[in-house]
């Protein structure tokens, strides 16, 4: 029973920024790889059981079936689409943020 993982655009971006913050703003190098592992690490984990993880508590967003998995400080954001056994990863967003005004936003 395995899942593809699809990686949206605006999550890509969502890492890359976080990723680049780390290293860059931070000057932590370590920090971002070990995010970096730990996401690779949780794409594999969908794969193989992607209803593993909750949903988010939010009524509205989780009637759209968006779950999340917490990695280390951040939230990465998935909808399940069954039929055609695909994880979409839609957001990557810091913890501490209003992921819920944020979600919203992208008219999920």
């Amino acid at each position: 029973m395995n899942y593809s993982v699809n990686i949206t655009d605006l999550a890509e971006e969502d890492i890359l920024a976080t990723v680049k913050d780390i290293s860059s703003v931070l000057k932590y190098s370590t920090a971002a790889n070990k995010l970096l592992d730990e996401i690779e690490k949780h794409e594999k984990i969908l794969e193989e059981m992607p209803n593993i993880y909750p949903f988010v508590n939010d009524e509205y967003l989780s009637q759209k079936g968006i779950k999340y998995v917490m990695i280390i400080n951040y939230l990465m954001f998935y909808t399940i689409d069954k039929n055609s056994k695909m994880v979409n990863v839609i957001r990557f967003l810091y913890g501490r943020m209003n992921w819920q005004i944020i979600l919203m936003e992208n008219k999920i």
